[in-house]
C-alpha cells in the first residue's frame, strides 16, 4: 500500500515463512513512525481483532433511548430514591457502576449494594445485546477503553450519577454483628444517588477526617 520502510504496520499474513526466506505479509493499517503508547494501544487492538466501532444499527439504538426515567419504568421497582447510596470509584473514572448503603441496626447491619440496570435498556435480540455478547467485556488500556457498549449507555443512562434517577438491581443484605451474612435477597429498583465519591474522600470519612 502507502506504507515506508521503518514504519509500524498491521498486516495479514498471506505466505508462511520458509528457509531463508521471512513471511511474506499484506499490510492493512499505517500506525506511524514511532511507537507511543497510543500506537501499542492500537497495535493490541488490530492484533487481538478486538470489535473497537459500533454499526449503525447498535448506534441507532443506543441514541433513541431517553436520558430521563419515565414514570411507566419505575412501576414494579422498588424506590429507594431516598436511601442515601453513594458511589466510591476513582478520580478519573467515567462510568459508575455500583453504589453502596450501609446502616447498623439492632441484629447488626443492613447492607445495600446497587449495580446498574443494563437489562432495562439492552433487551434479547435487539442490535446492542447482538454486539455485547459479540464483545463480551469491555477492554481497558492505560487511558483508553474498547467498550462493550455505546457510551450513550456505558458512560450516561448506566452510569449512577449523582442525583439523576437510574433503574438498578439492588441486593439487600443482613449481616450479624461479627460481620457474617445471615441473608440476602434482590430487588428491581430505582435509585439517585445521594453522592459521587473518590476513593480518597471515602477513606478520609472512615478515618474520621
Amino acid at each position: 500500500g502507502e506504507a515506508k520502510d521503518g514504519q509500524l504496520v498491521v498486516a495479514v499474513i498471506i505466505v508462511s515463512p520458509d528457509r531463508g526466506r521471512p513471511p511474506i505479509g499484506k499490510v492493512l493499517v499505517v500506525l506511524g513512525d514511532q511507537l507511543t503508547a497510543s500506537k501499542v494501544v492500537e497495535m493490541a487492538i488490530h492484533g487481538h481483532n478486538l470489535p473497537h466501532e459500533f454499526n449503525d444499527a447498535v448506534l441507532r439504538e443506543a441514541n433513541a433511548i431517553p436520558v430521563d426515567v419515565q414514570n411507566s419504568e419505575i412501576q414494579g421497582r422498588v424506590d429507594l430514591r431516598q436511601m442515601p447510596l453513594v458511589t466510591i470509584d476513582g478520580e478519573d473514572a467515567k462510568d459508575f457502576d455500583d453504589a453502596v448503603y450501609c446502616e447498623t441496626n439492632s441484629k447488626g447491619f443492613r447492607l445495600v449494594v446497587a449495580i446498574a440496570d443494563v437489562s432495562h435498556y439492552v433487551q434479547p435480540g435487539s442490535a446492542l445485546d447482538d454486539e455485547a455478547q459479540l464483545r463480551g467485556t469491555s477492554v481497558y488500556f492505560p487511558g483508553f477503553v474498547v467498550p462493550m457498549l455505546p457510551e450513550r449507555i456505558s458512560i450516561d443512562l448506566c452510569s449512577l450519577k449523582e442525583g439523576e434517577d437510574r433503574p438498578a438491581l439492588a441486593c439487600h443484605i443482613t449481616i450479624n454483628a461479627e460481620g457474617h451474612k445471615r441473608s440476602h435477597h434482590f430487588t428491581r429498583a430505582v435509585i439517585r444517588v445521594a453522592a459521587g465519591l473518590a476513593y480518597e474522600q471515602a477513606q478520609a470519612i472512615v478515618d474520621g477526617r
